[in-house]
């Protein structure tokens, strides 16, 4: 039980010290600009009841509603999202450190997963990440338990992991092999279905209502942006997101992939079809490889567990006790010094998002006035502190852009045709129609589009 503690301790803690640092460094905030999507729309549930990125307008564009669901929870009660936000993502971490201890049966592991770079800088992001990493470690366990009503829970669990990322289905098949293994029938089974279908049916039936579609729109518009990169080969594609998880201590649990345990296995079979499906079809590895994070708790598990097999620290053989105790310290070592470089990202992130896509929508907030019409890509900060209606060119919360997306003609047509009075670039992001000389510069946190350097500009949209 002390042990089970420590765990949960650690992550808390672990978490923590990120956003202290960060908070020292005189960088608090996001990391991520999809962070302040979460909280436009938690806000605006917790405060106005509506499920809605710009009031009275209802919409898809939260991936995550229950991470949605939880934040609302934070303003309706009064509390300051940023502390909500860090003491609900750092008990997360700390759960699925616990989780990952007790499905690798090793207080080790999960101390490994308290502090693995990736987690506790998606556990400081402000983003659903921990919740879904607890969820589908939560399934796993269930399933493994033996008793028909956790094979019930295990189904309810992956439902609630769909509520917080679409992805979570990809655990159907490979939860309902464990039970199936472990000597479930089709009693078990059908309780694990029946589990999940009563969770996952009303998230489809929720997103149909809003958009007219099962899936939220960012699951249309993400892969819509980021087709061009479905061109690259598919082994550069498959190279580039199996090798995003292992940048860290994982580089070191690889050969403890290689197993014949069968439960170790389903677990490997789901991280592989995960990988192999963004490879598929949202090859993108920036922020970290934010999308592929999800895996890296049951990789610790498998490859963690595989490993520590052979590892023997007080073996009478002189030359493999050497060698084990050699590791584990390297691991350890290692696990320290991305810990400390994961820190360091993120600090640079959360003062990118500050400097550029904060300040932009601070600067907008009091100089435009409320309700005018914006067209702009990174929507996140905008929505949270400018009292302005938006086109959003990403399609998140306006699914009508998704088919000019990738297009910069038709997408210049269609923002000239919506009545836009601004128009707002995004680092990084410079469209072919950014030099039309209907678009008059008024804004800019840095030299427009500077090689090297982007900045977030601001446009006024002048159509004669």
């Amino acid at each position: 039980m002390k042990r089970d503690w420590a765990l949960i301790g650690l992550g808390v803690a672990s978490a923590v010290g990120y956003a202290a640092a960060a908070w020292a460094a005189g960088a608090v905030g996001f990391p991520l600009d999809d962070a302040w999507i979460h909280q436009t729309y938690a806000r605006n549930l917790g405060w106005h009841g509506q499920w809605a990125f710009i009031l009275g307008q209802p919409s898809a564009g939260s991936t995550s509603p229950l991470w949605t669901m939880l934040l609302a929870l934070g303003y309706a009660l009064r509390i300051d999202y940023a502390w909500w936000t860090l003491g609900l993502n750092s008990v997360l971490l700390g759960v699925t450190a616990w989780l990952v201890g007790r499905v690798g049966n090793s207080f080790y592991l999960g101390a490994l997963a308290a502090i693995e770079w990736h987690l506790v800088w998606a556990a400081a992001s402000g983003m659903e990440t921990a919740l879904f990493c607890a969820l589908t470690l939560g399934a796993w366990l269930a399933a493994v338990a033996g008793a028909t009503r956790s094979h019930a829970l295990a189904g309810m669990l992956i439902g609630l992991a769909v509520w917080t990322r679409p992805d979570g289905l990809t655990l159907l098949p490979f939860v309902a092999l464990v039970i199936w293994v472990r000597g479930g029938r089709l009693r078990q089974l059908a309780s694990f279905v029946v589990g999940a279908a009563v969770v996952v049916i009303p998230y489809f039936l929720f997103n149909f209502a809003l958009s007219g579609q099962v899936w939220p729109n960012t699951f249309f518009a993400k892969q819509a942006e980021y087709a061009i990169l479905r061109e690259l080969p598919l082994w550069q594609r498959l190279l580039s997101i199996f090798s995003a998880p292992f940048v860290g201590t994982l580089a070191l649990l690889w050969p403890g992939l290689f197993t014949k345990d069968r439960q170790r296995l389903l677990m490997l079979g789901w991280a592989t079809t995960f990988l192999v499906a963004y490879a598929l079809r949202l090859p993108v590895t920036y922020q970290h490889g934010r999308y592929l994070i999800p895996v890296i708790p049951i990789l610790i598990v498998v490859g963690g567990g595989g490993a520590g097999d052979w590892v023997q620290v007080t073996t009478s053989t002189l030359w493999r006790r050497v060698v084990s105790r050699a590791w584990v310290l390297t691991v350890g070592v290692v696990a320290i010094a991305f810990w400390l470089i994961g820190l360091r990202a993120l600090i640079a992130d959360n003062r990118i998002i500050n400097s550029e896509m904060a300040a932009t929508a601070k600067w907008v907030a009091s100089n435009i006035s409320p309700g005018t019409l914006i067209a702009a890509h990174d929507i996140g900060a905008l929505g949270y502190f400018a009292d302005v209606q938006l086109v959003d060119l990403a399609g998140l919360v306006s699914p009508e852009v998704i088919p000019y997306v990738g297009n910069d003609s038709r997408l210049w047509a269609f923002v000239q045709s919506s009545g836009a009075k601004y128009f707002i670039n995004y680092p990084g992001w410079c469209p072919a129609f950014i030099s039309d000389e209907k678009l008059k510069l008024v804004f800019q946190t840095g030299p427009l589009c500077e090689v090297g350097i982007p900045h977030m500009a601001v446009f006024a949209l002048e159509i004669r």
